[in-house]
């Protein structure tokens, strides 16, 4: 799969030397200390998998942009490729085709994995991304749906799975967005599709897509305060890891797998109760 990015400044490379250093001694410390340990091996996965992204996260944030600018071409660390874009850098792209991820997706094969996330106040982390930016991501995936019948599945990490969407959440009915795409995706699920929508208790804090378990695309977040002293999650990049043997990818695969049966996870579909709700307040808008 070609990811090959735009040579400006807009699309840049991922220098992960000194970040993957500086976890690698940690992980040594780590593996010797849990290997004598009485944890799980999923669960050892799962605490080693968090350094690697709290290093990929410091390696992004400590990057300045003259530093993005002067290096281009291929970070390879293994047989894992890293490419980052800056939000503030995709909301001024002028088509889909200079987007990573919306490249990403129109190249899928067979499936597209999305773990979200949904604050309290009903707000997505990267509800900061323009409007046509989202539709180019969302209409990307139903597109491949349609045209190829890949596998797309949603989960939608909430506070509270037993009312995902209930009270008052301006920010989640403000992001029509992604409520129209959430509404097409019970519509396809209902003409048998082999989409689905569900909900699960938050447990990771990051937003992950699998595409055909060969591309993970990484929401690296930041947490900023809200006009009313509130602290809340907002998109800061995306990484677009290519990892063509999985070996990374097989440790999000790990964590797809402990949401899936959780307990506590639901699928929605156009007859839930918040579904219809959802769309009631889509057609009452459109009406006023």
């Amino acid at each position: 799969m070609d990811l090959q990015g735009k040579k400006t400044g807009r699309t840049s490379v991922v220098v992960l030397t000194l970040a993957s250093a500086f976890a690698g001694a940690i992980l040594g410390a780590v593996v010797q200390n849990e290997i004598n340990g009485p944890r799980r091996p999923l669960e050892m996965a799962v605490g080693l998998l968090g350094l690697t992204v709290i290093g990929l996260s410091a390696a992004v944030v400590a990057m300045t942009r003259s530093t993005q600018h002067a290096v281009e071409g291929l970070s390879q660390i293994l047989d894992i490729t890293v490419r980052c874009q800056m939000l503030q850098d995709v909301n001024r792209y002028r088509a889909p085709g200079d987007d990573l991820v919306v490249r990403a997706f129109q190249e899928a094969e067979r499936e597209i994995l999305v773990l979200d996330r949904v604050t309290d106040e009903g707000v997505r982390p990267d509800v900061q991304m323009q409007s046509n930016v989202m539709a180019w991501h969302l209409d990307a995936i139903l597109d491949r749906v349609e045209k190829a019948g890949i596998r797309y599945r949603r989960y939608c990490q909430v506070p509270d799975t037993s009312k995902p969407f209930g009270g008052d959440q301006p920010g989640l009915q403000a992001e029509n967005t992604f409520v129209r795409h959430c509404l097409r995706m019970c519509e396809m699920h209902a003409a048998g599709r082999d989409v689905s929508l569900r909900v699960t208790p938050t447990t990771f804090p990051y937003k992950f897509l699998i595409v055909d378990r060969k591309i993970l695309i990484l929401q690296l977040q930041e947490l900023r305060e809200t006009d009313d002293g509130r602290w809340e999650p907002r998109t800061r990049c995306e990484l677009v890891i290519s990892d063509p043997r999985g070996q990374l990818i097989q440790h999000f695969l790990a964590m797809w797998v402990e949401l899936e049966g959780h307990h506590k996870t639901r699928s929605l579909d156009a007859r839930s109760s918040e579904m219809v709700a959802l769309a009631a307040a889509g057609r009452t808008r459109a009406a006023g």
